[in-house]
C-alpha cells in the first residue's frame, strides 16, 4: 500500500515534472510555455498542482524571473533524473533515435567567427553527439538572454554583465587581416602594410560588444601615435560591412578564421597584416579575448559533451592563424 507521501506523488503527472524542470532552468513561465508548445494557463496550473503537491512555493518572483526555493533546489537533481528515465524509455518504447531525443542548442555568437564556427560545427563527424544547433549574433542583451534561459550560452567578449553567469576564457587571435576590394590602391603596398598606410584610407569596423564597441584599437592607435586617421565608420552585420568595401573604398580588419571564407568572395580581397603591425594594433591590451558565456553548472540544459565539442570547435578556429 502507497504511503501518504507517495500517494500525493502519484498523482502528479508526467509532464508537472517535465514544467519544473523547465521552469527551474530557464526562470520564466512564458519561456517554459513557448519551448514546451503549450498555453501559459496549462504552465500555471502545473505549477500550482506541485506547490499542493509538495507543500512549498518552489519558486517565487524576483525581477530576473522565477527563482528555485531551497526545497526546489534539492529536488531539481532527482527530478532530472526522472525526467532521463522516461526519455530512455521513449526511446526504447517508440524506437526514437538519440538525436531525436537531443534538444536544440542557441548560441550567441560574435559575428567576426560566426559563420566559420556554423561551417566547422556543419562539418564535424560526431553529427549525432553535437546536434543542431541554432547561431544568432551576440547582442547587447545577449547575457540576459542567457540568464533568462532563452538562449543556452554564447560566445563573445562582453563579460561586462555577467552578473550569476560563468565564463572562461577560450583563446585570443594572434593573426589579423586586412580586407578591401581587389581594385583598392593599399594593395601596393604589399607585403610592407602598415597601420600609416591604412590610415590615409577610410577605415571601416565591425562593432563587437565588448570589444570595439566604445574605440576601435586603429582608432586608439592613431590617437596614442598622432596619426589623423581619413575617416572612421562603424557597421553592425557582416552584408553591411561587405557592401561598404565595395561602395566606400573602405580598408577593414577581419579574423584569421574568416579570411579564407571572404577571399571566395567575388571581388574581395584579404590579405595578413604584418605580425609587428598586429603587435602595434593591439598591444599589451587590445586584442579581441573571445570567452564562454553561460549559467552555472547546476543550470544548464545541455550535456558535456556537447560543450566540450563545441569549445574544441571554436579553440580551433582560433588557432588556425
Amino acid at each position: 500500500m502507497l504511503n501518504e507521501s507517495l500517494k500525493k506523488l502519484s498523482e502528479l503527472d508526467v509532464f508537472c515534472l517535465i514544467v519544473f524542470k523547465t521552469l527551474y532552468e530557464n526562470g520564466h513561465a512564458n519561456s517554459t510555455a513557448i519551448e514546451l508548445q503549450v498555453s501559459a494557463p496549462k504552465i500555471s496550473r502545473c505549477l500550482t498542482l506541485l506547490r499542493t503537491t509538495f507543500n512549498d512555493e518552489l519558486f517565487y518572483r524576483r525581477l530576473q524571473g522565477l527563482k528555485p526555493t531551497p526545497l526546489a533546489e534539492l529536488l531539481y537533481g532527482p527530478i532530472c533524473d526522472f525526467y532521463h528515465a522516461v526519455t530512455h524509455i521513449e526511446q526504447v518504447a517508440f524506437d526514437e533515435t538519440e538525436s531525436e531525443l537531443t534538444p536544440t542548442l542557441n548560441i550567441a555568437v560574435t559575428q567576426g567567427i560566426m559563420r566559420s564556427l556554423a561551417i566547422a560545427i556543419s562539418n564535424h563527424a560526431q553529427q549525432e553527439v553535437i546536434g543542431k544547433i541554432r547561431l544568432q549574433s551576440w547582442e547587447a542583451n545577449s547575457a540576459e538572454s542567457i540568464h533568462n534561459g532563452e538562449l543556452d550560452f554564447g560566445i563573445g567578449f562582453d563579460i561586462s554583465h555577467t552578473a550569476e553567469l560563468e565564463y572562461e576564457l577560450l583563446g585570443t587571435l594572434e593573426s589579423v587581416y586586412l580586407a578591401a576590394k581587389e581594385q583598392h590602391p593599399i594593395w601596393q603596398n604589399i607585403p610592407d602594410i602598415t597601420l600609416e598606410h591604412i590610415a590615409i584610407h577610410p577605415f571601416l569596423y565591425l562593432e563587437s560588444k565588448g570589444f570595439n564597441d566604445k574605440i576601435d584599437p586603429l582608432e586608439m592607435y592613431c590617437r596614442n601615435a598622432q596619426i589623423e586617421l581619413e575617416s572612421v565608420e562603424k557597421v553592425t552585420s557582416r552584408e553591411a560591412w561587405f557592401c561598404h568595401l565595395m561602395t566606400m573604398g573602405s580598408l577593414a580588419f577581419l579574423p584569421a578564421v574568416e579570411a579564407d571564407e571572404c577571399n571566395n568572395i567575388p571581388s574581395l580581397r584579404t590579405e595578413a597584416l604584418p605580425r609587428e603591425q598586429v603587435a602595434l594594433l593591439h598591444g599589451d591590451m587590445l586584442s579581441p579575448k573571445y570567452y564562454l558565456i553561460e549559467k552555472e553548472l547546476k543550470n544548464r540544459r545541455y550535456t558535456q559533451e556537447r560543450r566540450t565539442l563545441v569549445v574544441e570547435l571554436v579553440q580551433g578556429l582560433l588557432k588556425s592563424n
